[in-house]
C-alpha cells in the first residue's frame, strides 16, 4: 500500500506501470481486487490516504516528475 498525502485540488494519477502487459484484459488486471484508497487523515486542507492497486498499475502525484513516481 502507498500512504500519500494530498492538499486540496492536489491528485494522483494511476496509469499502467511500465512493465504493464497491453495485451492484459480488464479481467486480469483485477483479478485479485479493485483499486481501495482508504482514508487516515484530513486535518485542514491535507488528506492522508493509502492507495492499494495491482503491481501492474503506477501510482504518481501529479505535481511529481514521472521519474519520481512511486509505483504501488
Amino acid at each position: 500500500m502507498l500512504i500519500i498525502s494530498r492538499k486540496d485540488a492536489e491528485s494522483i494519477l494511476i496509469r499502467p506501470g511500465e512493465d504493464a502487459d497491453p495485451q492484459m484484459t480488464l479481467a486480469e488486471l483485477f483479478s485479485n481486487g479493485p483499486i481501495e484508497i482508504t482514508v487516515f487523515s484530513a486535518t485542514g486542507n491535507r488528506v492522508k490516504m493509502g492507495v492499494q492497486a495491482p503491481t501492474e498499475l503506477s501510482i504518481w502525484r501529479q505535481d511529481a516528475p514521472k521519474d519520481a513516481g512511486t509505483a504501488a
